[in-house]
């Protein structure tokens, strides 16, 4: 069953690229995630109250909801923004890989988990694959002060910093037996929220665009990439661990390559094949690791 949720992640998340590339353009980023999570956890809520699922909760319910919503919904995407301005999209990719690793510290540091050294050896070993990968892209990278690549880096590190304490947070919440979805429907609201009042005390225009491209894809990235994409995710942090789910984003990148090499024609090489491999090792290690009794 693990390694099903697991496979749909993977597609949800691989294929989310291509809908994302149609997000871009008239809409502020920050804007457009506003409109997928308002419209994921209105899905959420639709879905719950179809299912005659609990919707009333205690407040200390909706405070954990609320922190969970700004780490995993909110503050990681602000931080990611940013650093998009500075990256290209590999390096993007490699950074966020190591959401693995900060997933491993941090529940050894914030939540008393220990740490387990097959999880971590997977990790690097995918990470290394993915390095290979994009190693033209990350070679020609003007690392200098004045390119802002730093300042970027720093941003991205971040994000990762974050997401990785929202994913063990979703992880400690399940564990209290707290629903799923409601969490996830609430979560995503509440970070919503605070990405407006964000918005509205800056200079990022609130607005939407009506092109069929936008709204579609905006639909895709609500319904697969969230309300399934973030669900099934989740779902497996209180499955197998958030320390073995993360490395989902360390094999992402491999699925959206993959992708286009079909609709885009991507070219691989010899060193990308390589990377591939190693990749597909790491998620071994890491998946087969032991749990800690």
């Amino acid at each position: 069953m693990n390694a099903f949720l697991y496979f749909v992640v993977l597609l949800a998340w691989g294929s989310s690229w291509f809908a994302i590339s149609f997000q871009l353009g008239d809409v502020a980023p920050q804007v457009s995630i506003v409109w997928r999570f308002l419209m994921a956890s209105f899905i959420l809520f639709i879905w719950c109250y179809l299912r005659g699922l609990r919707l009333s909760f205690p407040w200390r319910d909706h405070i954990s909801w609320l922190l969970l919503g700004f780490f995993l919904f909110c503050i990681n995407y602000i931080c990611a923004y940013f650093g998009t301005f500075y990256l290209a999209s590999g390096l993007i990719c490699l950074i966020f890989s190591t959401l693995t690793l900060f997933t491993v510290f941090n529940g050894f540091i914030f939540f008393k988990k220990p740490i387990r050294l097959p999880i971590l050896i997977g990790a690097i070993v995918g990470i290394a694959g993915l390095s290979i990968i994009f190693s033209n892209e990350i070679s020609n990278t003007d690392w200098s002060l004045e390119s802002g690549v730093v300042k970027g880096f720093l941003w991205m590190l971040l994000a990762t910093f974050f997401a990785s304490i929202g994913m063990l947070l979703s992880g400690q919440f399940q564990a209290r037996k707290m629903p799923l979805v409601q969490s996830n429907a609430y979560s995503m609201l509440y970070g919503s929220i605070i990405l407006i009042l964000y918005i509205s005390l800056s200079d990022v225009r609130f607005s939407f665009d009506s092109s069929f491209s936008y709204v579609v894809s905006l639909v895709y990235l609500a319904i697969v990439a969230s309300v399934i994409g973030f669900g099934v995710y989740l779902k497996l942090v209180g499955n197998i661990g958030a320390d073995k789910a993360s490395y989902v984003n360390i094999f992402t990148p491999t699925i959206a390559l993959l992708l286009s090499t079909l609709f885009e024609n991507y070219q691989w090489s010899w060193i990308g094949i390589i990377g591939v491999l190693l990749i597909i090792v790491g998620n071994v290690i890491v998946l087969y690791a032991k749990p800690i009794n």
